[in-house]
């Protein structure tokens, strides 16, 4: 899949400007400030094993989007076709995930796990993050499950604090009440909480399995230095002997 795809898949939205949460008329210092909120927000750091593999995804696809609009040539071609140019050059390869790592430590090389996990606190309820929540439950119109997947920073150990954000937010005539949140069934929201703890399980089973792949490649590497060393040192004592001995001879 392309980027764009992954953004839908992601985020819900085609729209790279979506991504980051910005304008179209977005100035670079406005998209490299929205890159590192975003970014922070899905850090693999700030997750635990079970989540790493979608924030290593989405934290990869934040970091393309603002390549492509942080370019002036590729934001063009972009903003006139909704094409994205060179996607197949070889720095979008998602092979080299140290890529957009490296992308990330360069924009912002003083920032640590600790200002991560300080970020994080900082954000939680902030009025930055209720207005994240609020613009993301407008577009969803009221659908926690299009929220889910698009509030960037959710967590699903999360939801009944978001969901009383939005009651109050909804009782102050601040945001509209929308059906699908007001009337969300109990069969809608425990299907939803299935789906993550399901997601949550098998990423941790592909992490176990990824592990246990890691130690059967190290033993069988090993083995194959032990057999080889044995090999060798056969071969010493059965021509080393006759070696010598055959210079003796030759005496």
């Amino acid at each position: 899949m392309g980027l764009i795809d992954d953004c839908e898949l992601y985020f819900g939205s085609k729209s790279l400007y979506d991504i980051l949460s910005v304008e179209k008329t977005a100035t670079a210092a406005q998209l490299k400030q929205a890159y590192r909120k975003a970014s922070l927000l899905t850090h693999p750091d700030k997750v635990d094993e079970s989540q790493k593999e979608e924030a290593t995804r989405k934290f990869q696809i934040v970091a393309k989007v603002h390549f492509i609009l942080s370019d002036t040539d590729k934001r063009q071609v972009y903003d006139e076709t909704g094409i994205i140019d060179d996607e197949n050059d070889c720095s979008m390869d998602d092979s080299n995930p140290e890529f957009w790592q490296n992308y990330f430590r360069n924009l912002f090389p003083r920032i640590t796990v600790k200002d991560i996990e300080n970020y994080m606190k900082e954000y939680k309820e902030s009025e930055e993050e209720r207005n994240d929540l609020k613009n993301c439950y407008i577009k969803a119109e009221g659908d926690m499950n299009i929220i889910s997947e698009t509030f960037i920073g959710y967590r699903v150990d999360e939801e009944e604090r978001y969901s009383k954000m939005l009651k109050e937010m909804i009782k102050t005539k601040e945001l509209p009440s929308f059906p699908k949140f007001v009337k969300e069934s109990s069969v809608k929201k425990a299907a939803r909480h299935r789906k993550f703890k399901k997601e949550s399980i098998e990423a941790k089973k592909c992490l176990e399995a990824s592990s246990d792949l890691c130690q059967a490649l190290k033993k069988r590497s090993v083995d194959r230095e032990n057999d080889f060393n044995s090999m060798i040192a056969n071969l010493e004592a059965k021509y080393g002997k006759k070696d010598t001995a055959g210079r003796k001879k030759k005496k």
